[in-house]
C-alpha cells in the first residue's frame, strides 16, 4: 500500500480572503492554511453556492477559476485558483481546498518567504 504524502507544505492562514468568480462577483470567506500548492478555506452556504451554482459534485468544472486576493504580511498578493474539492461542514459551513493555478508577478515568491518564516516560527 502506498502512503500519501503531500507535495507542499501546508502551514496555518487564518485569514479573511477576497474572492471573484469569472463573472466577477465578489465574495469573503476565511482560508484556513496555505502552501505553496493552494489554500483551505471556509465559507457560508450563499459564498458556497456562488462558487458552486450547480450544487456539491465529485467533478468540478475544469475551467472554473476564481480569482484570490491574499495578505500576507502587510503585502496583498492575487492568484488564480481551481476548486480541488469542496465538502459541507454543517448546515452553513463548507470547506474548499483551492489549487493554484497562476500567480500575478512577485507573488510566488513573496508566499514562498512566507512559508518558510511561517515554518521557522512554529
Amino acid at each position: 500500500m502506498q502512503v500519501y504524502e503531500r507535495k507542499y507544505r501546508r502551514v496555518n492562514y487564518q485569514q479573511e480572503i477576497e474572492l471573484e468568480t469569472a463573472s466577477r462577483l465578489k465574495l469573503q470567506a476565511c482560508a484556513e492554511n496555505i502552501s505553496l500548492g493552494g489554500i483551505g478555506m471556509t465559507c457560508d452556504r450563499i459564498t458556497a453556492q456562488e462558487i458552486l451554482p450547480m450544487g456539491y459534485q465529485l467533478n468540478h468544472e475544469p475551467s472554473m477559476r476564481l480569482s484570490v486576493r491574499l495578505t500576507l504580511d502587510n503585502t496583498t498578493i492575487m492568484v488564480t485558483c481551481g476548486i480541488q474539492n469542496s465538502y459541507r461542514l454543517a448546515e452553513n459551513a463548507y470547506s474548499f481546498n483551492l489549487k493554484f493555478i497562476a500567480f500575478e508577478q512577485t507573488s510566488l515568491q513573496l508566499l514562498d518567504s512566507f512559508i518558510k518564516k511561517q515554518g521557522k516560527a512554529s
